[in-house]
């Protein structure tokens, strides 16, 4: 079923078009604009705070206020709403905003099912909230149906001391395969809170996560809060959870149990109530009071697990005032209000103040601020400290040294952190029972020796941190690990399995709608794929990427995805929208001396058969202090030596790497074909074909199809150039798998068989050529 219109005086939203519309005629709005007023009007009986707007469009925490204010102007202006006017969408002060206008809602006469009203849903009911009775449990027969609570529509990353140094990814089953539940594994999400404003906002996420927390240590497996928060997200805010919203959570998660829990506060204390999902069952209720919400939710728990049979480890009757501020300012950060969690944390009594597990939460606040010096020195407190600790506490500071070290760039050190961790974690008599967090620390690790050049290690430390995720059920963090380990595995030269790597994390990202981390691991296959040479794939993957950031609106992702993007336009000769990606490219803020525009602009020029200005831009030399990538060094000499510019070419030669120096294959092959060419412009012409041969051995060996491309046709070509076709055609026949794809093969070997005189294959050659030129003059030879 669509997805209703929304009318309100001359204007019109359809969520399901993604068009606004006055009049009839359509108005154009950016896409985090659109889904800002969707939000606000399919949640217009109330105010709608500013985490939660970010949380439901941004899907991350780190957007600043200029941003959301930015975005609702855009709309404003859209709906000419803007100064103080305010009559569809009003600022609620210290708060957020909300739609004020009257709407109307019309549901397509066409989207119905057959046999099924406009307005009819399958649902689950909830219990009327007055209607909880005294007792601790309630059957489900006893639920009557209500007017459901507003809920709460949250999307908010987790923050964990070890995750914030490595770029993040999730998980998943086979691409396209949906998961099966299983007996132990329960989803928690976001509790509903009444009343749902004031001092109280804490417990929505903080009593969700004790809860968690709580029923993990008895023996359940326990999604992490982050990916409920995300999970909460796939069914929107439907009152209550309908049918479909419950299987969908259970499809997409796998839990057996889905708990929703609520909590209302009054004159008494807290009432909790535990709102059980069953596979295969009918829906279950127990309730529970206490005098504060954790006192409630340990109750409603414990009560729960007794039913369950699982008494597991001991857990304090009563949450002490300590437990109750941490998970203040745990929920605080799951919802990125550093500033709220830092100020729990400052205004905490002396006697706690210094309490190891509030210190490191401190150290965790102060990392992810930026003040990286300050969360060492705190970290470095809580392991000085005199006071007790638990092994959990005490791993997750070495973790956060881990961090800090990485980003000083010191990879070593933050190697023997991340060990120190370990070493804590899987001692014998640690009481840490949380594979996630050992999960974590394998992945700093892995990263750190990543850095490091260590792959082998890097990638035994990245498969034990996948299946500690998925021994906690921790689904993101696992397809985290592995798209890491997709990138690994393209260093490593092992193509196929990165792209098995990358396929199941996008399947697990898509599953999810995870938007900024599927569109960076959509970037990093296509890239791979370009190593293939396969660039009519690597562009069907840039595309999806593409879109993906524009509507994410993020200019640091949106850079790395343009530098991609122009690297595969170019590979298919689409020489127009190279130009304007790289126009893309410096709108974005990409520094005219970065190497990476040079050799773009120098490959444009090339593509173009712009000699002269690509002679110019291979004058232009990068900082003395500068390592030259050697990508950008063969690019800039075959610039120069189609200038005739030979100074120009062996200055480039000389930025080369000193004897000894650590550089990847692909690297060590572009200065060997460099080396090659200018061999042959000084008419050295045996030498250069020794040097030719050489690369390419050296690429069969160790190099990336791509590297084997470049080398045999620098082979190839020189044979041409001797008048040696017999002997270019050996090396062209190795290559022939790729003359379908690739411009530089099928160019290639046009001019074989041009030189060797048969005109009917000259033909068959000059069809693929033809096909793969995109706008390219197929007068001019392409660069290798």
């Amino acid at each position: 079923m669509r997805l209703p219109r929304y009318r309100f005086g001359e204007f019109e939203l359809d969520p399901a078009s993604r068009e606004l519309l006055r009049r009839g005629e359509r108005i154009a709005l950016p896409p985090k604009s659109f889904e800002c007023l969707v939000h606000l009007i399919a949640n217009r009986d109330r105010a709608v705070g500013r985490d939660e707007l970010i949380s439901a469009v941004w899907g991350r925490v780190e957007v600043s206020d200029t941003v959301v204010a930015q975005t609702l102007l855009r709309a404003r202006k859209a709906l000419d709403d803007t100064g103080d006017r305010q009559s569809l969408i009003r600022t609620v002060p210290r708060f957020g905003y909300r739609w004020v206008a009257a709407v109307q809602e019309v549901v397509p006469s066409d989207d119905k099912v057959p046999g099924e009203s406009a307005t009819a849903a399958t649902a689950v009911a909830l219990p009327d909230n007055e209607a909880m009775p005294a007792g601790n449990e309630m059957p489900a027969a006893a639920v009557r149906a209500r007017a459901p609570w507003p809920w709460l529509v949250l999307l908010l990353v987790a923050v964990v001391a070890a995750g914030w140094a490595v770029y993040r990814y999730w998980p998943g089953a086979r691409p396209g395969s949906a998961p099966q539940s299983h007996g132990n594994v329960a989803l928690v999400l976001p509790v509903v809170v009444t009343p749902s404003e004031g001092e109280d906002d804490w417990v929505r996420l903080g009593a969700m996560d004790y809860l968690a927390s709580r029923l993990r240590r008895s023996g359940l497996k326990v999604l992490p809060s982050d990916q409920a928060m995300h999970l909460s997200a796939q069914v929107g805010d439907s009152k209550p959870i309908t049918a479909d919203g419950l299987q969908k959570l259970q499809s997409i998660s796998a839990a057996h149990w889905i708990v929703a829990p609520e909590a209302l506060h009054d004159r008494q204390g807290w009432r909790m109530r535990l709102n059980l999902y069953e596979a295969g069952r009918q829906p279950q209720i127990i309730e529970a009071r206490g005098a504060t919400a954790l006192t409630a939710a340990a109750a409603v728990s414990d009560s729960w697990l007794r039913r369950l049979g699982l008494d597991g480890k001991a857990r304090e009757a009563t949450p002490s005032p300590m437990v109750e501020r941490v998970q203040q300012v745990d929920a605080e950060l799951l919802a990125g209000q550093i500033a709220n969690a830092r100020r729990l944390i400052e205004g905490a009594p002396a006697k706690e103040r210094d309490e190891p597990a509030l210190r490191v939460r401190e150290g965790q606040i102060e990392y992810r601020a930026g003040r990286i010096e300050e969360a060492a020195a705190t970290f470095q407190k809580v392991l000085d400290g005199q006071r007790a600790m638990t092994d959990g506490v005490r791993a997750k500071a070495l973790m956060g040294q881990g961090a800090v070290e990485i980003r000083r760039g010191n990879f070593p050190a933050a190697e023997s952190r991340y060990t120190e961790a370990l070493t804590v974690l899987e001692s014998r008599a640690s009481d840490v029972d949380d594979p996630a967090l050992l999960g974590n620390a394998y992945n700093g690790r892995g990263v750190a020796r990543v850095q490091q050049g260590k792959m082998d290690a890097a990638v035994q430390d990245m498969g034990r941190a996948r299946i500690a995720m998925q021994r906690s059920g921790n689904l993101i963090e696992a397809a985290t690990v592995g798209s890491n380990l997709g990138q690994i595995e393209t260093r490593r030269g092992h193509y196929s399995q990165a792209l098995q790597e990358f396929d199941r994390a996008i399947a697990v990202f898509e599953r999810f709608d995870v938007r900024d981390y599927l569109a960076v691991t959509l970037m990093s296959k296509a890239a791979t794929q370009l190593q293939l040479v396969q660039p009519a794939d690597a562009a069907a993957s840039i595309q999806r990427a593409d879109a993906l950031a524009k509507a994410l609106e993020d200019p640091e992702l949106a850079m790395r995805i343009a530098t991609v993007r122009t690297y595969v336009l170019l590979a298919n000769g689409r020489i127009r929208g190279a130009e304007q990606s790289i126009a893309g490219l410096r709108a974005l803020g990409m520094d005219e001396t970065d190497q990476g525009l040079q050799e773009l602009m120098l490959r444009l020029q090339l593509a173009r058969n712009a000699r002269t200005d690509a002679g110019v831009l291979a004058r232009r030399h990068p900082n003395a202090a500068d390592r030259v990538q050697g990508s950008l060094a063969l690019t800039a000499v075959q610039a120069a030596l189609r200038n005739g510019d030979a100074g120009t070419a062996r200055y480039w030669l000389s930025r080369s790497p000193t004897q000894g120096a650590t550089t990847s294959d692909g690297a060590t092959t572009s200065w060997d074909v460099a080396r090659a060419l200018v061999a042959q412009s000084e008419g050295r012409a045996e030498h250069a074909l020794q040097m030719a041969r050489q690369a390419r051995a050296v690429a069969e060996r160790t190099g990336s199809p791509d590297d084997r491309v470049r080398t045999g046709l620098l082979q190839a070509r020189l044979l041409l150039d001797r008048g040696q076709p017999d002997a270019a055609a050996a090396v062209l026949g190795d290559l022939d798998a790729f003359a379908a794809s690739d411009y530089r093969v099928a160019w290639t070997t046009l001019a074989l068989y041009r030189a060797l005189g048969d005109p009917g294959m000259a033909a068959n050659a000059l069809d693929r050529v033809q096909a793969l030129r995109g706008e390219r003059d197929i007068a001019v030879e392409p660069v290798l």
